[in-house]
Parts: C-alpha cells; structure tokens; sequence
C-alpha cells in the first residue's frame, strides 16, 4: 500500500511517498525532521545556521558542513567552474537577498565568481572562508532528498523523495521497475516524458524565480559564474537524471548555465538530460 506525507520546507513543497503494509508515521516524522535540521543548518536566510555563521567569518566545526562544503568543491571541478557555490555575492547584487516571495528588484552586475578553492578552507570538520561568501542551498536540497531517501530505505525498501523536484527514489512503486515518472516542460502541465526510473532527477529553469533589476533588465537566480549576471545560455530549462540527486541538481544547473559545451561533459559522464530552449520543444540526450 502505498503513504504519503506532504510539507514545506526549504521554501518548497516535500512530497514523500512509502510503499509499506502499515501507515509508516514515524517515517514521515523522521522525513520532515531531517529537512529541518538540514535548513537550520544551510539556510542563508537564518542567521543562527551554520552557513550564516561561516558567511560571518567565524570558523565553523561540523562534519555536516565540512561534507557539503567538500561536495561542492568537487561539483565545482567536475564542471570546470559552472556550478560554484561563491554566487552569493551576485545573488544578492541581482536582487536575491531575501525570500523569493519578498524579491523587489536588483542591480546588474558584471563581476566574476571567485574559485571556491581560493575561498574555502578545510580542516577535517573546520570550515573557514578566507573571503567571499558561500551558497549551499541547490546541492543541499538534492543532498537532503538523498539523505531522506536513504535513511528510509533503511527500513522501507519502496521510497520516493520530491523536493520542489529534486527527486530521489529507491525501490518500486508495486507496479513495476522503479516509480512511474514524469517529466515537464515549460508548463507544468505539458508532460515530454513518462516512465518508470530508480535513481535521481532534477530540474533547473530560468523561467521562473525572475523579476525586473532597477535598469529595467531581467534577472534569474541562476548566476553564470564566469560573469556574475544571472546566466543566458540558449537554455531555458534542463532535466538531469543521476544515480543521486545533488549531482542530477549539480549538473542540471550547470548545462543550464554552460549550454552545449557543459551538455556534452554531462553526456560523456553518463548524464541523461532533457534541455529545453525557447521554443520549448523538448530534446532528449542519453538513455531515458
């Protein structure tokens, strides 16, 4: 029989769904605390989390952070700069400096990204930054989905994790292989693809999340980092399918910015994606 159990967190929708024989309660209580502990620690916009307090220039001891801030890193690299965490900065230049609901406007800017390298220090579980300042929250979000997935699995073989579509399953939905998927287009209800898929999905879009900057341009919050403006690529939206989810987020935001060169790196790693430009006619790369 299949539960399920929706909330808000991370400034989304969760939606978790567990094939069990009995009502799985403290599963689902287990889900939405591991979410919260994950946004009290991460959040950019509480100031007691353990990102506030880095951002701060306090140095911070935490096997949480050390992990991600590691994970990051390593995104950063695998891409060749396009996901990179510093954005912060232009985040709140182009007018993100807040909640996206209290988003007003911004500026433009036009000042590049710092190498996380330069700007990230770690010593076994201390983190410092010896300047700039840190955003975590896309890789954490799929980073939670998969911690929730696997967590659960532990005890129910049969799990689906959706975070504001970040997705991470394991198991079956009883119908088949995997859970029954499907992937949107530029309107949530134009379905490109359906099937059945164990592993990771994620999607990035400039189409929503935008707003006017006081020179009347445009701004996303999807920051190019070779420029620090939000990014113009070609692509409007892309879907990766991963093994986990902070690397389907990973690479999902990075063939967003980097268009066709980043496309083909995803590709060689065994990547699937779904890119969409503005047309909105759907183009299927890899093994779907």
């Amino acid at each position: 029989m299949e539960f399920h159990d929706n909330f808000r967190a991370m400034d989304t929708d969760v939606d978790v769904f567990i094939e069990a024989e009995e009502a799985p309660f403290g599963a689902f209580a287990e889900a939405r605390l591991l979410f919260e502990q994950q946004e009290e620690r991460f959040s950019r916009f509480r100031e007691s989390s353990l990102l506030s307090r880095l951002n701060n220039r306090e140095t911070v001891d935490d096997e949480w952070l050390a992990e991600v801030a590691e994970m990051a890193i390593d995104a950063w690299e695998t891409t060749e700069g396009l996901f990179n965490p510093m954005v912060l900065p232009a985040l709140r230049a182009a007018g993100y400096d807040r909640t996206f609901r209290e988003v007003v406007s911004g500026r433009d800017s036009s000042e590049p990204v710092p190498s996380p390298k330069d700007c990230l220090a770690i010593d076994g579980t201390q983190v410092w930054l010896r300047k700039g300042m840190l955003d975590l929250g896309g890789i954490v979000k799929g980073w939670t989905a998969d911690i929730v997935a696997e967590q659960l699995a532990d005890r129910y073989q049969d799990v689906f994790v959706n975070a504001g579509g970040d997705i991470r399953c394991l198991g079956s939905d009883g119908a088949g292989d995997g859970w029954k998927m499907d992937v949107s287009g530029l309107s949530v209800a134009d379905r490109v693809w359906e099937g059945r898929i164990s592993g990771a999905i994620a999607t990035s879009t400039t189409m929503k999340r935008r707003w006017r900057t006081e020179g009347g341009g445009e701004a996303h919050h999807l920051i190019d980092p070779r420029s620090g403006s939000p990014s113009h690529s070609g692509y409007v939206q892309v879907t990766a399918r991963a093994e986990e989810c902070w690397i389907a987020e990973v690479w999902a935001k990075a063939v967003l910015i980097g268009g066709d060169d980043a496309r083909k790196r995803a590709e060689k790693l065994g990547i699937a994606l779904v890119t969409f430009e503005d047309d909105g006619k759907p183009k299927f790369r890899g093994e779907w």
